[in-house]
Parts: structure tokens; sequence; C-alpha cells
């Protein structure tokens, strides 16, 4: 993983609870979240920088996606 500022860091976490029973439907969550429009948000470079999967003991499944902001846009609201 590449040098992150801490400011330009952000972590989510998304969890699916019967990644077991729907191993199709276990990304849904996150794939939307990851094909969502950003180019008019206050973030439009936002990088993903890693992405880890992991059990949670019970048949579902922790996704974690740790993202670099990216330079963001000026604030207009002076």
């Amino acid at each position: 993983m590449s040098e992150m500022s801490p400011a330009d860091t952000r972590v989510f976490l998304f969890h699916s609870a019967n990644a077991a029973a729907d191993a199709s439907g276990a990304m849904d969550k996150v794939n939307a979240w990851l094909g969502k429009d950003r180019s008019n948000s206050a973030y439009p470079n936002l990088k993903i920088t890693d992405i880890t999967v992991t059990s949670d003991g019970t048949g579902g499944v922790y996704t974690l996606v740790v993202c670099n902001l990216g330079a963001s846009r000026p604030r207009e609201d002076f």
C-alpha cells in the first residue's frame, strides 16, 4: 500500500450477513457504492487503495474498503 495522508484517507466497512446463502449478492452494496458517480461530489478524485474481504464467522462477510479522497473541491461557502 502506498503512503497515504490520514487527512485524505477514509475507511468504509460493509457487512453482508447472508454471503454463504447468496454469494452473488454478497457484494451488491459494495459494488453499488463503488460504481457511484462522484463527478459532482466534494471528492471527484476518490481512489480505492485497498479492499479486504473477511468472514464474519457466521456465514457472512465484512468488506473493508480503504480510499484516498484525492484533491477536494474548494469550498464556496465562505
